[in-house]
This record gives C-alpha cells, sequence and structure tokens, in this order.
C-alpha cells in the first residue's frame, strides 16, 4: 500500500478545502452580510431581503458588487 492510499496518510480533503455543514445553506445571514448589502441594495437601486440566508447573501454582494463597478 502506498501512503496516498493509507487512510492515515492521505488527506481527506483538498488542501484549503473546508468542510459545510449540511445546515449551513439555512443559517441567517449575519448582521455584518445585512449592512453591507442594505448599502449595495440602496447603491444599486436594487430591492433589500433581509430573510436572505448566509449562501445567498454571500452570492448576492457578489453580484451586487460587480454589477457596482
Amino acid at each position: 500500500m502506498t501512503d496516498d492510499q493509507d487512510p492515515e496518510i492521505a488527506p481527506a480533503s483538498p488542501v484549503g478545502a473546508f468542510p459545510v455543514a449540511e445546515n449551513q445553506s439555512a443559517d441567517p445571514m449575519t448582521d455584518k452580510q445585512k449592512v453591507r448589502l442594505r448599502h449595495l441594495c440602496d447603491a444599486t437601486g436594487e430591492a433589500f431581503d433581509g430573510n436572505l440566508s448566509r449562501r445567498q447573501a454571500s452570492a448576492r454582494i457578489t453580484a451586487l458588487e460587480e454589477a457596482k463597478g
């Protein structure tokens, strides 16, 4: 058996990868995300949705930042 086949030695996931909790997508956005999202929505004229999950808020923030330029 080679080192890369030995579960004691082989990495369980690629370097830099972090396990994601199954319920993380259901966690509400953080206060920091709310503030950033509200600011971006105001700046771009988009509607603000305060009921997004952390993952949804992150994606929305990224999209609005790209739209804002």
